[in-house]
């Protein structure tokens, strides 16, 4: 076990016996060398693990040079659990004052007999000594105290530690004018009374505090101080000391890259730092690593290197903006005196911007501008810091759209008086408003259009130039709605027949069409009844492609108990739970048993039959629907386990209660569930197996997952697809279900294909609904945050911009990302929809390979493991899509040759891209 210096214990029943000595010449003879090779993804330690609460400290104290790991075997080790030596503890404290360098190693030195420490150690307890960070008759007595150990290697209490650190960080003076306040811990009966003032100063500084036990806190001075600990009190005196550490450096956040970081130091000088790819990043006041994205631009922060002059430790240490901002309005720009005018609360005003570190310029959009093409007369932000005495804009806002863009689109809304226009656009899905231009044309089929022509709802294409709609050439034209009184549907011509003010008029139905009463669902044209208020929709050859009734809506009652069925009247009598009501039957109510139409003949049994439980849908007296429950389908309001009953959110006003007794419990992926592993929120369907409809006897848990197809055997209607935990599965596809393309259309077995993506929604374990996923791969050339797109540079060259929608879902190295700032150029990304229907970027991240082989009859390509793995080589699928090039040449796998060096970019076990 490491000491902390190189040393090696054997531990039995609590004692420390050295076995090992320490190789004194080479770390103090010229210096310490440590070790600090990367074990994770941020500490340089492989037994200090990422997220662990003393991480941060660990981290960057090693980097200063404070507080370092093993040498030798030890190598990239902390042994954070090791209890800290005093004499270890000394050593620390003037690393951290920033003297270390004024040790003597040549003098010799004569302590008194039991004051006893290893002889390497002697000239820094010396330097110790003269910075009176300890007292030599403070530490004689307390060793003749401790006759049966060496003074050195003793463990350093917590009392004893806090001493020594206030008198590094300079507080001596306050300790003893604390020296007679009682401390607030449950022990302070314990703290040595001539240390009770340090550790008043240490609390009050937030360098220590105390140990929560059950309902007190104790400071538990006697307990020793492991390496972890001292970490974080070390790292938290750090606050309180003017030093100076070789690698440090602070300044102002300017901004940053998955690759670069470039600070503003207070001398004004602009610099760029390059970011280790394992670089731990912490926000301000925060022990947790974060994304860089997620630290505050124009914040304090400090930065920490490796050896390799890489950036390996980044902390924001104020979130304070060091910059000020100045609204109005631009008046000219002079390149040549880097200065631009603004017209400030009427005052014309100077700003100066630095040629070699040029201002972030966006419009409105989130456009990326020139300092060239700023527009004056315009509303503009100017953000200026505030740490050089004549502070440099670091970056401008225009506060109107600089676009220039050509679009398609629906028209949402739009005011011919004042040409604002709402525009939802097709690629993004976004809903945009811009002003349109005075002389701005509309077209309709080459002819031009009045402002007042142009309708909601009408399909556009359009032009904007520098934020502002040029041009408008209708695509489609949204027709009036007509609406009138039902009277009737004749299939044979397929029109409808309404009347208008009694006057009888007649509508073609379009080839699709869709039926819309309020509270009802499935409407088919069946379901219209003479005399029905109807709202016509017509499409633009003038035919009706939505119907909706406007004088009906429809309302359910769950969970009625038939008391009589009088077939001669076709009246039902019902007992909803509260009342009893009556309902006719006419020629349009439609039956059904768990989505299975009946007629009503073979309805009659089951609303013939007292008690029955159903379902029924209404408007007025009339029945829209009757179903025959079977099941229940809701979200999960409540599960009691010692009653056995579980409640269900059937709509937004109505539940219910069913009891169970031993049910089977369905959730896709899993076995031998109960009604235990059923949640709160879960959607689930209950079924009513017993004769009376009211046990549940199976609860099937609702759920979509995304899987990939890896086979498709249309000829005998069979789908395989992979789990997540690389599970295969094979389905038998039948008609119960629902096969659906990317835009919800009923499709077809063979329009599926293996490698590609689909939504699967599951009743238990049963596949309900497939709905296929489209995903586009490809290489990032440009992120623009502000309008949420990313371009994206296909195998073919060819560039297109993809809009992510306003919450995107960003994954990268396998974690949920805030902001689309993760994603830099070059990065290789595929876009897709997950299975809840978010738009989702996932970038895929690069693993170096060579090639072992590439095996023609499996289609597999074999590489070579990285060193240090347990396997000799691995192999992977090849994408049926994939793209195999050098730098812009194409290339085919027998061009893959034995140890070339390759960039794989692998996803879901498949290659999509490799680069040699």
């Amino acid at each position: 076990m490491y000491n902390g210096r190189g040393d090696i214990f054997s531990m039995k029943k609590g004692y420390s016996k050295v076995v090992s000595g320490l190789l004194a010449a080479s770390l103090l003879g010229t210096g310490v060398s440590w070790t600090t090779t990367s074990a994770s993804a941020a500490s340089p330690f492989k037994d200090v693990k990422q997220n662990y609460w003393a991480e941060k400290h660990i981290m960057k104290l090693a980097l200063q040079g404070i507080f370092k790991g093993g040498t030798g075997k030890d190598a990239g080790k902390f042994f954070p659990e090791v209890k800290l030596s005093r004499q270890d503890a000394v050593l620390i404290a003037l690393r951290l004052m920033g003297v270390e360098d004024e040790v003597d190693h040549s003098i010799a030195l004569v302590f008194p007999s039991n004051f006893v420490m290893k002889e390497d150690y002697k000239p820094y307890i010396k330097l110790a000594l003269q910075k009176k960070i300890i007292m030599i008759d403070e530490e004689v007595a307390l060793a003749a105290k401790e006759k049966d150990s060496e003074w050195g290697k003793s463990f350093a209490t917590r009392e004893w530690m806090t001493k020594l650190l206030v008198r590094a960080i300079g507080k001596d003076a306050e300790a003893k004018l604390a020296a007679t306040q009682a401390t607030a811990f449950s022990d302070d009966t314990a703290i040595d009374p001539k240390l009770k003032g340090y550790v008043n100063v240490a609390v009050s500084l937030g360098i220590i505090s105390g140990i929560k036990s059950k309902d007190v806190t104790k400071f538990d001075p006697l307990a020793p101080v492991t390496r972890e600990m001292a970490s974080t009190l070390f790292s938290r005196a750090e606050s309180e000391i003017e030093a100076v550490y070789p690698g440090q450096v602070s300044g102002v956040l300017m901004s940053s890259s998955a690759t670069k970081i470039t600070l503003l130091n207070s001398t004004g000088e602009t610099k760029e730092y390059t970011l280790s790819p394992t670089a731990a990043i912490y926000g301000y006041q925060s022990d947790t690593i974060t994304p860089l994205a997620n630290l505050k631009q124009y914040g304090e922060v400090t930065l920490l290197t490796n050896s390799d002059s890489s950036v390996g430790f980044v902390e924001q240490t104020n979130e304070t903006p060091k910059v000020k901002t100045i609204d109005g309005t631009l008046i000219s720009v002079v390149k040549s005196k880097l200065r631009l005018t603004m017209s400030v609360n009427g005052v014309e005003e100077d700003y100066y911007y630095d040629s070699k570190n040029m201002p972030t310029i966006t419009d409105a959009g989130g456009q990326a501008l020139t300092i060239d093409n700023l527009p004056v007369n315009a509303p503009v932000k100017l953000m200026v810091d505030a740490v050089r005495a004549e502070g440099k804009i670091v970056s401008i806002a225009v506060n109107q759209s600089v676009t220039n863009k050509t679009g398609t689109g629906t028209v949402v809304a739009w005011n011919a008086a004042t040409r604002a226009l709402q525009v939802k656009d097709t690629a993004s899905g976004n809903s945009e408003s811009y002003s349109v231009a005075a002389n701005a044309t509309i077209k309709l089929n080459g002819a031009n259009l009045t402002f007042d022509q142009l309708k909601v709802g009408d399909a556009i294409t359009y032009e904007v130039k520098t934020g502002t709609v040029a041009g408008i050439v209708v695509t489609k034209t949204e027709q009036p709605t007509v609406s009138g009184v039902l009277e009737a549907v004749v299939k044979s011509n397929n029109t409808i027949q309404y009347t208008v003010n009694n006057n009888l008029e007649a509508k073609r139905l379009a080839d699709t069409y869709t039926v819309k009463i309020e509270g009802y669902s499935d409407v088919t044209i069946d379901d219209l009844v003479k005399g029905d208020a109807v709202s016509l929709s017509l499409n633009e050859s003038g035919k009706v492609y939505l119907i909706t009734v406007t004088n009906r809506s429809v309302s359910t009652l769950y969970s009625a108990t038939v008391i009589q069925y009088v077939a001669k009247a076709k009246t039902l009598i019902v007992n909803d739970g509260a009342a009893i009501k009556t309902f006719f039957i006419t020629p349009t109510t439609r039956f059904d048993l768990n989505g299975t139409l009946l007629s009503l003949d073979s309805a009659a049994s089951f609303i013939s039959t007292e008690g029955k439980k159903i379902s029924i849908g209404y408007s007025g007296d009339n029945a829209v629907y009757i179903s025959v429950i079977a099941r229940y389908s809701g979200k999960v309001l409540e599960i009691n386990q010692s009653a056995k009953t579980i409640k269900l959110s059937l709509d937004a006003s109505s539940s219910v209660t069913v009891p169970y007794v031993s049910p089977n419990v369905e959730i896709y992926g899993q076995t031998m569930k109960t009604p235990a592993d059923v949640k709160i929120g879960d959607t689930v369907t209950l079924i009513l197996g017993n004769a009376s409809q009211d046990q549940a006897t199976a609860i099937l848990v609702q759920k979509t997952l995304q899987l990939e197809i890896v086979s498709v055997d249309a000829v005998a209607s069979k789908l395989g697809v992979r789990r997540s935990d690389g599970i295969v599965e094979v389905w038998s596809i039948n008609s119960s279900m629902k096969l659906q393309d990317e835009n919800g259309t009923t499709a077809n077995l063979s329009t599926f294909t293996p490698g590609n993506l689909v939504n699967v929604s599951f009743q238990g374990n049963t596949a309900m609904n497939i709905k296929s996923v489209s995903a586009t791969y490809g290489k990032v050339s440009s992120v623009n945050v502000a309008a949420s797109t990313v371009d994206i540079v296909s195998s073919t060259g060819v560039v297109s911009t993809k809009s992510l929608g306003t919450s995107p879902k960003i994954i990268r190295d396998n974690a949920v990302q805030s902001s689309l700032s993760v994603i830099q150029p070059d990065d290789r990304v595929e876009i897709r929809k997950d299975e809840a229907d978010r738009v989702t970027i996932e970038v895929i991240p690069v693993s170096r390979r060579t090639v072992f082989q590439f095996e023609t009859i499996s289609q597999r390509l074999f590489v070579k493991e990285k060193e240090g793995t347990s396997n000799t080589n691995a192999s992977y699928n090849l994408d049926p899509k994939i793209y195999i090039h050098q730098g812009t040449n194409l290339l085919t796998v027998n061009d893959l040759h034995y140890d070339d060096a390759l960039s794989l970019y692998v996803l879901r076990g498949k290659i999509f891209e490799i680069v040699k």
